[in-house]
């Protein structure tokens, strides 16, 4: 890990010798065992008549090992050179970066990617590598990622692609699948769009989704269908996102009111629907949201925030309210707090979870602080409580 994080460094510094140099440092201490963070970045505006932009980045985490007697953990998450040419028609990256090919699910891979535009508004894409793994020792023999996506462009923002990908694991197929993703705006003010992904290594659809929204000065309405397995379901930092992100189908509209120039009034009406051959499972349940954002200042930097929710289907439905704030203080500090309190339906795994998060910060030039506070119950955990600190500072050269 110290030698890519050099690595990260000297490939930053190459390109900083003709554009600015950006560098932060970021340490953090929690509960568990105190950590760092890397962040390196520089941009060249110029470096030669045919490259028109080289940037390079790097995200190195570092962390103390939480079992006595290990040696110490971390990783890199982002190490990567961007290479755009002149006139924008092809763009290069090298490093280990996050892959989003259309439909198909996200990957972290080591690796390049290629995308060109071509005549005709073709647009075609590659990415191959390996496929990152948790520690940076473990064995790698014969694991890697490769797919494309081709595109074309038409219309006022119309667009149409079609994607594949398949990672190998020791050699052996571990994920394979076919994508295609479409969308197009009529104008200014509505637009539809939809994305389908098929799993081709154990045949079936993986993600199927559907679109279509329509909007004026003062609302908006979308309509919506979607359809996910587990595997296309992304880690969630939320009480509320977790309990809510089961591999089910789902389709409702969501409804945006401006109901004053800093007031948004949001409704969101849906069905869920979950159904399960293996386990004989098929429930269907109403999901009602509404939600509240008041911007105390013009900018939005001042902000409150209500919700009341209903989710969940069967054995697993709930109801939930959660408030948000955001307030600037004075002495350049911040100080942000949300609050969750869900009761389920089965009484057997709890009366009520509360989760609350609040957290401070502070900035001023070249440094900045925060400190973050998290709380929970819930049928997992009878009590848990978490400590976040972090001090920044960051360097910018010419």
């Amino acid at each position: 890990m110290i030698r890519l994080a050099c690595l990260a460094l000297v490939l930053v510094t190459a390109t900083a010798h003709a554009g600015p140099l950006r560098l932060r440092a970021d340490a953090l201490a929690t509960t568990a065992s105190p950590a760092g963070l890397l962040v390196l970045e520089a941009d060249s505006p110029t470096v030669t008549s045919s490259l028109a932009n080289l940037r390079a980045e790097a995200v190195v985490w570092i962390a103390g090992s939480q079992t006595p007697g290990e040696d110490q953990v971390g990783d890199v998450l982002v190490i990567a050179v961007d290479a755009r040419d002149a006139k924008g028609r092809a763009r290069a990256r090298l490093g280990r970066f996050v892959s989003t090919l259309g439909a198909l699910r996200a990957t972290h891979v080591d690796g390049g990617l290629l995308r060109l535009s071509l005549p005709q508004r073709f647009e075609v894409e590659a990415v191959g590598g390996v496929p990152v793994m948790p520690g940076l020792a473990t064995s790698r023999s014969f694991d890697w990622l490769a797919g494309g996506r081709a595109s074309r462009r038409f219309g006022f923002g119309g667009s149409v692609g079609v994607a594949y990908a398949q990672r190998r694991d020791a050699g052996q197929l571990a994920t394979e699948e076919l994508g295609i993703d479409a969308g197009y705006a009529f104008n200014r003010r509505s637009d539809v769009g939809a994305r389908f992904a098929y799993d081709l290594a154990n045949p079936g659809i993986a993600e199927i989704a559907a679109t279509g929204s329509l909007r004026d000065e003062e609302t908006r309405t979308e309509v919506y269908v979607i359809h996910r397995v587990a595997s296309h379901l992304l880690p969630a930092n939320s009480l509320f996102s977790v309990l809510g992100d089961v591999p089910s189908t789902r389709g409702g509209t969501l409804l945006t009111w401006k109901a004053a120039p800093r007031l948004d009034l949001i409704m969101d009406l849906g069905i869920r629907r979950i159904a399960d051959a293996d386990s004989g499972i098929n429930d269907v349940g109403v999901e009602v949201a509404g939600r509240a954002r008041l911007r105390l200042d013009a900018r939005g930097t001042n902000m409150l925030g209500a919700e009341l929710r209903r989710g969940g289907v069967g054995d697993s439905a709930w109801l939930g309210a959660r408030g948000t704030a955001r307030i600037k203080l004075p002495h350049a500090l911040t100080l942000a707090s949300e609050l969750e309190l869900v009761r389920p339906d089965d009484a057997r795994r709890g009366s009520l979870w509360p989760w609350a998060l609040v957290a401070a910060s502070w900035q001023r030039g070249e440094w900045s602080a925060a400190l973050a506070t998290e709380a929970s119950a819930s049928a997992e955990y009878r009590h848990r409580f978490d400590v976040l600190v972090q001090l920044a500072r960051t360097w910018g050269m010419k």
